[in-house]
């Protein structure tokens, strides 16, 4: 997984939602396997998440997850920023 800058937080939006870095996704997925997300972000709401899309730098790699349900993360993890849909967020339309 390639490191970010050495402040973790540097370039990334200001959210209401939250940041996690190093995250274990292997704690979010229903299977309990799988590698760790760079950074986990979850956003408090679909503004939040619009307004993290629009000021994001553009050369950070974004995966979208929704609870984990069927989802199998390879032990290398996700560069870049994962985004969890849940709580208060349409899963699909």
């Amino acid at each position: 997984m390639a490191a970010l800058e050495s402040d973790p937080m540097a370039g990334l939006p200001v959210v209401r939602g939250s940041y996690r870095f190093d995250a274990d996704l292997a704690k979010t997925t229903w299977f309990r396997a799988g590698g760790r997300a760079e950074i986990l972000f979850r956003p408090a709401d679909e503004a939040d998440l619009a307004a993290f899309m629009m000021q994001r730098p553009v050369d950070l790699p974004v995966a979208v997850i929704g609870v984990g349900s069927n989802l199998l993360v390879r032990d290398g993890g996700i560069p870049g920023v994962t985004i969890r849909l849940g709580k208060g967020l349409p899963q699909s339309r």
